[in-house]
């Protein structure tokens, strides 16, 4: 006698048959149909129905590894994110079948061609304790920062010698603020990263409070600082600095700044009246009006708390005007355009050039600023586009305002005058909260 399980499942075997592709995709998405009808599907000559398998939770792990080498881009990404939500809810610890298949199928796509395919699966996997450790390495080297960075900062299986020779070899661009921002950094990483003199990364390194910065290595920090406004804030906010470095902290940081490292509850009356000395004779010697080009410069530098703190400064007409009132200033009468990003970019201009890319693309200057933190050549290409300005501009930030050697600038055709397709430019705006 036929029970009622047995006539649904021949029911299904019919609808695999079905030549409406909507109703095998819906066959597809159910969750009581049997794992082999399920498995059958795999083979559908529709995309529209494997997608479909790929994304049911309960589709068999056979499939899913079946799934994870399937033609179709959109088949892939969607397994991708089905894994990523259901690897979280399986046991850790254990090595049965189902969670070491589940492993099998991230390790196919990890080797995808499909960058947003393998950051997925780096998002799945940052802070896995039982996740294989060469599928980490591997992903901790990938080429793309969007795939790399999320390993790097937080994987617990990488060791002190994986993010050494990482740091000392091939990388991505913008990896080495992503070791820097990691938990509890170990003196030898952090030596490491200074040796590397990756402005961004110290940046981070100096900002992140539980790094490990040996002393010695913090006084090259600050013999280095007075020309990388990027690190002040970061090291007048740093915990346990030595009198004798906040007394040079003092001698270069902007007013601002100096107002914060005086008011540090940390710092003894003998290291803070120092301080205060040295503040007011710098402030004395800008009053003082030297006339010469250095003396102009420290005197905006410490008259001017907006220009230190990064939130203005003097230029354009008049010497009020702030540099997010030039933009303004310049976006209304229409000369906010190529000419005046690249000749800003050129000139060294960096606040200028982060306001007006945010600006023209109409994003917040935050996510600018996380572009020009992890010195991302794509994410600078994605807010150029965004913001309708030329290549040759974009080229420009990437050399200049970036720093960023020949052989890594991006300056190519791939897609309508751009080194990147649309899908990939979207992408990187995505990933930047553009």
């Amino acid at each position: 006698m036929q029970t009622q399980d047995d006539a649904d499942y021949e029911a299904a075997k019919r609808l695999i048959r079905d030549p409406d592709v909507f109703v095998r995709a819906n066959l597809a998405k159910r969750t009581d149909v049997r794992p082999e009808i399920l498995y059958y599907l795999t083979e559908d000559d529709s995309a529209q129905v494997r997608a479909a398998v790929a994304g049911n939770a309960v589709s068999p792990l056979h499939a899913n590894l079946k799934l994870a080498r399937d033609r179709s881009q959109e088949v892939r990404a969607g397994l991708a994110d089905k894994v990523q939500r259901l690897l979280p809810e399986m046991p850790q610890g254990q090595q049965d079948a189902a969670r070491a298949r589940v492993m099998q199928t991230l390790e196919v796509l990890a080797k995808d061609t499909v960058v947003q395919i393998r950051a997925v699966v780096a998002q799945t996997l940052k802070d896995v304790p039982d996740a294989p450790p060469d599928l980490v390495r591997q992903l901790a080297r990938d080429a793309e920062l969007s795939v790399a960075s999320p390993i790097l900062q937080f994987s617990p299986l990488l060791t002190d010698e994986d993010l050494l020779d990482i740091i000392r070899g091939q990388h991505a661009e913008g990896a080495l603020s992503a070791v820097a921002r990691r938990s509890n950094v170990a003196e030898a990483i952090s030596d490491a990263l200074v040796e590397s003199d990756d402005s961004a990364a110290v940046a981070s390194l100096l900002a992140n409070r539980s790094a490990q910065i040996r002393e010695e290595t913090l006084d090259l920090i600050v013999d280095r600082a007075p020309t990388r406004a990027e690190w002040h804030g970061p090291l007048v906010d740093r915990p346990s600095l030595t009198p004798k470095a906040a007394l040079k902290i003092a001698a270069f940081v902007a007013e601002a700044l100096s107002q914060r490292l005086q008011a540090r509850p940390d710092l003894d009356p003998a290291t803070r009246d120092a301080v205060t000395a040295e503040v007011r004779k710098r402030l004395a010697q800008a009053a003082s009006g030297a006339g010469s080009g250095e003396a102009d410069a420290r005197k905006r530098n410490l008259a001017d708390p907006a220009w230190a703190t990064g939130k203005g400064g003097a230029g354009g007409e008049g010497a009020s005007e702030t540099v997010g009132d030039k933009v303004k200033r310049l976006r209304r009468e229409k000369k906010l355009d190529d000419a005046a990003v690249t000749a800003a970019a050129q000139a060294g201009e960096k606040l200028f050039v982060k306001l007006a890319l945010a600006e023209l693309a109409a994003i917040r200057a935050e996510a600018i600023d996380k572009i020009l933190t992890a010195r991302s050549a794509k994410g600078i290409i994605a807010v150029c586009w965004k913001a309708k300005l030329k290549l040759p501009t974009a080229v420009a930030i990437q050399q200049k305002t970036l720093s960023m050697p020949p052989k890594s600038v991006l300056s190519g055709t791939k897609w309508d005058g751009w080194p990147l397709t649309e899908e990939e430019l979207k992408w990187q705006l995505e990933f930047f909260g553009a």
